[in-house]
């Protein structure tokens, strides 16, 4: 299974800003270290549209890790700040699923470290609860606050990227009624957060297996078509999913065509903010058009 979260490579790092890179890695203390914070947080973000608006996949995955490493010096300075622990747990899911298909092992333990980082953005009494068991987090959930749902969606969307990577493992298996949970909770508290990414994680959760499994195909296509709402069809990959996981389900050809011929016909930097994303999706819709006649 391939989880929403992971179709947003949304970091870069060029060599000529490494000497703010070194400045910033100064520690400071004071009012000092809050200004270092504050250009820290402003370089991550600008950064990270840049990547969304370029066209090169291959040169961003290149400059990930770089992109990574930064954010690792940086939180060494800045341990609990929210922001960047934030950005880390995005940064290391989108690495990890960008390598996840050539080296596994390495992306689980990605995975791993991405939600480590977004645990670590929430409370002590909200990160203890992700540790019991199942019942006692669904009765506490009310825990969490509305200030808290970038940390609850990284956070689950991370974990549910380990998951999927890890589904050898019965003890990872059984954490998944956690993960739903919290998505759930993202939904109940804004279902446009981060452009209707949790209603697309559960139209794959619900759509990767059959029914006579547990899979829910209508509950699938209901979170796939308020995901494409929200978001106003400007995220390709919505597309992709939808055809790769509902429309090969439900083994619907034409739907499963139309979908995919609808990205690639589409004008990948028409939203210029997900130009690299479109490119991503556009690439797998004509992987998965040229295996038409092996699904149906």
């Amino acid at each position: 299974m391939i989880w929403p979260t992971r179709y947003r490579p949304h970091a870069l790092v060029r060599l000529a800003i490494w000497p703010l890179l070194i400045a910033f890695s100064i520690s400071t203390t004071g009012c000092a270290a809050r200004i270092q914070s504050t250009l820290a947080s402003s370089l991550i973000e600008d950064v990270s549209t840049a990547a969304a608006r370029h066209d090169d996949p291959a040169l961003i995955a290149a400059g990930l890790p770089t992109f990574l490493l930064m954010l690792e010096g940086l939180l060494e300075d800045n341990p609990r700040d929210k922001k960047m622990l934030l950005s880390a747990a995005e940064a290391y899911t989108s690495y990890a699923a960008l390598i996840e298909s050539d080296d596994p092992k390495r992306a689980l333990r990605l995975y791993k470290r991405a939600k480590e980082y977004g645990t670590r953005a929430l409370t002590p009494e909200q990160a203890a609860l992700l540790r019991v068991p199942y019942p006692e987090l669904a009765a506490a959930i009310g825990i969490f606050k509305p200030s808290d749902i970038a940390a609850v969606f990284w956070t689950a969307s991370s974990w549910g990227a380990w998951i999927s990577a890890n589904t050898a493992s019965l003890a990872a298996l059984a954490d998944l009624p956690k993960v739903i949970d919290l998505m759930h909770w993202v939904i109940a508290q804004d279902e446009t957060y981060h452009n209707g990414s949790a209603h697309l994680f559960l139209g794959v959760y619900h759509a990767a297996l059959p029914p006579q499994l547990g899979g829910k195909p209508d509950l699938a296509n209901h979170h796939f078509d308020r995901a494409l709402a929200i978001s106003q069809g400007r995220q390709l990959i919505f597309y992709v999913l939808k055809a790769k996981f509902y429309a090969r389900q439900t083994f619907d050809r034409p739907l499963f065509e139309n979908l995919l011929s609808q990205v690639l016909d589409s004008p990948p930097d028409a939203h210029p903010d997900f130009t690299l994303q479109n490119i991503a999706a556009q690439k797998q819709a004509q992987i998965l058009l040229g295996q038409v006649d092996e699904y149906f």
